[in-house]
């Protein structure tokens, strides 16, 4: 059963992978080309040999790309081979949650079955699993570790479980960022709960928690590159709260409060603790659970939730149940999901997040299998039936309706999130570009360079001897071959005015060079005088996204308005 239940589950991952979800977004594309470069030349496209951080991507860990290389040496360097590892990962979690759930629940299989199957047909685990996703991976790892530490419980004199728990645990700290935040609360969590008794010493879990766990997260926050990330994001890098804070002392001012009460009631601590459990709690919320509200945009599927309404239910029952029945079990799988929300509760982009949360799904799909067994337990055979189907057909429907979401409308459903439109544009200059000095590209859609890179298959080495010696390290727009990236949304300019000598003739001036080809934004104003467009690239919503321009070579032009 549970092969038929992973086939289904890699069908529902890999199918259409490298097309839906459509477009490609630039973290998808640094993760694929950083793989590219190192399976090419051993480095990084910074030319970094053999890093955990790469520069070009904000020094985010880059254990996603090191786990692509085998996909993207079969398959070669696209969307395809770069979504790979998310999906391919993201199935091999399903027979391995049954595994853990024979470890957690060994009288009744049934619960590891059930699980395995609510994560294959959950929309937060299959919409990820189809991004290059590091959470994914995490997802798995995690999992991975937290069985091996159950084999190391039942055999006590297998230290080598124990030492492959930490080593696969450990592995999510150089694949992503959000574990750093997990992991040294939700480690000794688990012990407590799970696998400290008197019988057994804490002392060679203690030593290998400090060696995997709490020396590289303390390695990465002493460290001013590694921890960049995590301090951008942070509440506590923004000045939002501050700005609230000062506000309500202007306030208390106003209305002559003592300014120690003022400082008593509005401070940094009130302000930062009311912002953590504001964005904490919205994890919880429906819009967040049920509704397209979750966060970043890219990954929202237009009026889908990441769970179904009709597991509600479920999730109630199976805590009931959990803290009835199993208790220790119950407190594990509660504890897991509140402390995994902590990392990103901590942030204030894209918040209520779904990405830096995915870890939790497998916790939440036992409460949900769990909660299944116990309704299938129902004594009343005419009950148990008429509640199996109930739940039978609002599963189908509500799966069938997601899909419906995923692979019909969310390609038309706000697809700038996503840069659609560098692929064609990329072909398409590809084709013409050696009639051109320079091809000079607006920066509007976010990382051209790293599209460029991707889409031509550009030599890593190549690429790595031309930005050597460069000062400018904005991977995103970093300037290589013929290719100039710029800041602004409209390189090729067109300015008309009104004459001052006579104010019925309008001026036309051209900013353009001879010999160059432009990108401008599909936000400009089409050219009328000073380029001929050759394509206008568009989204699948009809939206213009670039528009490719040649200079006509005029300079400026007049036009008379009688």
């Amino acid at each position: 059963m549970i092969v038929i239940i992973t086939c289904f589950g890699a069908l529902l991952r890999f199918y259409k992978l490298g097309i839906v979800p459509d477009g490609f977004h630039r973290d998808e594309a640094f993760l694929g080309y950083n793989a590219y470069s190192l399976l090419k030349t051993g480095k990084d496209m910074s030319g970094k040999l053999l890093p955990l951080h790469f520069e070009s991507f904000i020094y985010s860990p880059g254990g996603y790309s090191y786990a692509s290389i085998p996909f993207i040496a079969i398959f070669r360097l696209d969307e395809f081979s770069t979504r790979f590892a998310s999906a391919f990962f993201g199935t091999l979690t399903i027979p391995l949650l049954f595994l853990l759930a024979y470890k957690l629940f060994p009288k009744t299989p049934r619960i590891g079955i059930l699980g395995s199957f609510i994560l294959v047909i959950t929309p937060w685990h299959i919409n990820l699993s189809r991004t290059a996703t590091e959470n994914i991976l995490v997802t798995f790892f995690l999992l991975l570790g937290i069985y091996f530490l159950f084999v190391w419980k039942d055999h006590q004199n297998k230290l080598l479980f124990l030492l492959l728990g930490f080593i696969s645990i450990s592995l999510t700290l150089v694949i992503y960022q959000a574990p750093r935040a997990f992991l040294p609360m939700f480690i000794p969590f688990m012990f407590s709960i799970l696998f400290f008794d008197k019988k057994r010493s804490i002392f060679l879990p203690l030593v290998l928690y400090s060696i995997f766990i709490l020396l590289p997260v303390g390695l990465v926050l002493s460290n001013s590159h590694l921890s960049t990330r995590m301090k951008t994001v942070s509440i506590w890098s923004t000045e939002k709260t501050s700005l609230i804070i000062q506000e309500q002392i202007r306030e208390d001012g106003v209305r002559n409060i003592h300014p120690l009460v003022s400082r008593i009631t509005h401070n940094k601590i009130i302000g930062y603790t009311e912002e953590f459990l504001r964005n904490y709690f919205l994890h919880f919320s429906y819009d967040f659970l049920f509704t397209d509200r979750g966060m970043p945009d890219r990954y929202r599927i237009p009026h889908a939730g990441l769970l179904y309404i009709s597991m509600i239910p479920l999730v109630l029952s199976g805590i009931y149940y959990l803290m009835t029945e199993k208790k220790r079990i119950g407190w594990f799988l509660i504890g897991w999901i509140s402390i995994g929300i902590i990392g990103s509760a901590l942030t204030f982009d894209d918040i209520p997040n779904l990405q830096r949360t995915v870890f939790i799904v497998p916790a939440v799909s036992l409460i949900i299998s769990v909660g299944t067994y116990s309704l299938l337990g129902i004594r009343s055979n005419i009950l148990r039936i008429a509640t199996t189907g109930i739940f039978l057909f609002a599963f189908f429907f509500e799966g069938y309706r997601y899909l419906h979401h995923y692979y019909v409308q969310q390609i038309v459903h706000r697809p700038w999130y996503r840069q659609e439109g560098y692929r064609e544009l990329v072909q398409f200059i590809q084709k013409i570009e050696h009639k051109y000095n320079n091809i000079v590209i607006t920066n509007r859609e976010s990382a051209p360079t790293i599209f460029f890179l991707f889409y031509t298959k550009y030599d890593p080495k190549q690429f790595q001897e031309e930005t050597k010696y460069s000062t400018f390290r904005d991977f995103d727009r970093i300037s290589f071959y013929k290719y100039i990236f710029s800041e602004e949304e409209c390189p090729l300019k067109e300015v008309s005015y009104q004459s001052e000598k006579n104010p019925n003739i309008i001026v036309t001036n051209c900013y353009g060079e001879k010999n160059s080809l432009y990108v401008n934004s599909g936000l400009c104003k089409e050219p009328k005088v000073c380029a001929n467009i050759l394509r206008t690239v568009r989204r699948n919503d009809g939206t213009n996204a670039f528009f490719i321009l040649e200079p006509t070579g005029v300079t400026s032009t007049s036009t008379s308005l009688q």
